[in-house]
């Protein structure tokens, strides 16, 4: 048989528990670190923590699938969604929304067993201004649903799902073995991450949308991570696949051939510790933002301070090329002397550190 859910103990995935143990341990260990130093921040910095890991989620399940949104646009609108700043400006991006309210969606169904109508619903979300799609509708087309990657020309073929005709009973028994997943007996972590990634695995499998598979699959990753583990967990699974997505695909295509699921079982919890440590890293860095905030937010006048948050908005490297003269009339429509004055006087309180001099002078922030 070509592909495993034509085999008749589909979906009976095989794998040796006992391998799985050392990664367990390995996420457990970094999902407690992320936690305590969670709980030790102020609410202002778990607001912007929280927002930080959506944006990256919604940002890069999107550009696994070939959709690119300025950050700007699903910040904005995750903004004012969460009610985090008094002004927002107004993302005209709708796409860009509804990625934003699909991740707010599925964090907020945490508790909430999944079920087909929670996707469908999910669906909708997502696809609700992409007017070529049947959003929340499973696909009924009777043409074969090929799951491919790459570009005009240099199309790649991963596998095939089954028909649209056997969905129905497919997505029936798919609902029933979420909704009775064993394993009790790794523990709670170890369940959460068995359940996250063989429920990735089985939904790509069936592929039951005409689009957004992959990411409401993904979606459903960190749902049951987060349900499993009884509370929100702080986790961009994306950003770590999209860092090589050749091998997501690749190793989900392998998987398709065979019964056995350990090497994707390997691959996702290598993910989920990777995307664990990077949220560590998040916590750490907003921690050290507020505290160079704190440093000199008296001495800042309004134009200085707009521009080192937009220095300070992704993270400790995100500003690429240092601060100029240049950049800084950009940012806050001022003029080259205005600009040129502003950006002395934070060098000389000790927000930067220059670089270079004459015309090439540049500026980079001081964490010191």
């Amino acid at each position: 048989m070509e592909y495993f859910w034509q085999h008749k103990d589909f979906p009976n995935f095989q794998f040796k528990v006992e391998d799985l143990i050392s990664q367990i341990q390995e996420f457990a260990t970094e999902l407690g670190e992320v936690n305590g130093l969670f709980i030790n921040v102020s609410e202002e910095n778990k607001k912007e923590i929280l927002l930080q890991v959506i944006v990256s989620e919604a940002l890069k399940t999107s550009e696994i699938e070939g959709e690119y949104f300025s950050r700007e646009d699903v910040m904005s609108s995750l903004q004012k969604q969460l009610g985090i700043s008094d002004f927002q400006v107004l993302s005209k991006d709708k796409k860009a929304q509804a990625i934003s309210e699909l991740m707010l969606q599925v964090r907020a169904d945490y508790q909430n067993p999944v079920t087909l109508n929670m996707l469908k619903k999910w669906h909708q979300t997502l696809m609700k201004f992409d007017k070529t799609v049947n959003e929340g509708a499973w696909r009924s087309s009777s043409e074969p649903m090929q799951i491919i990657s790459g570009r005009a020309g240099k199309i790649d073929v991963h596998f095939e799902a089954p028909p649209s005709k056997d969905l129905q009973q497919l997505l029936t028994d798919f609902e029933n073995w979420y909704q009775n997943f064993p394993y009790h007996e790794i523990g709670q972590v170890g369940r959460a991450m068995l359940r996250a990634a063989l429920v990735h695995l089985y939904f790509e499998t069936l592929h039951p949308f005409e689009d957004g598979n992959g990411r409401i699959g993904r979606a459903l990753s960190e749902k049951a991570l987060a349900e499993t583990l009884e509370k929100p967990i702080l986790i961009s699974l994306s950003k770590k696949i999209e860092e090589n997505k050749s091998t997501y695909y690749d190793t989900l295509k392998q998987t398709q051939r065979k019964q056995n699921v350990a090497e994707w079982l390997q691959y996702f919890f290598t993910i989920l510790i990777e995307a664990q440590k990077e949220v560590k890293e998040t916590v750490l860095f907003v921690v050290e933002k507020a505290l160079f905030f704190d440093r000199f937010k008296i001495q800042l006048n309004e134009r200085q301070l707009k521009v080192l948050q937009k220095m300070t908005e992704k993270e400790k490297t995100g500003f690429q090329g240092g601060m100029t003269a240049k950049k800084y009339m950009a940012i806050t429509k001022t003029s080259k002397a205005t600009a040129t004055r502003d950006l002395l006087i934070l060098l000389e309180m000790g927000a930067f550190k220059r670089e270079g001099d004459g015309r090439s002078v540049k500026y980079h922030l001081n964490w010191l």
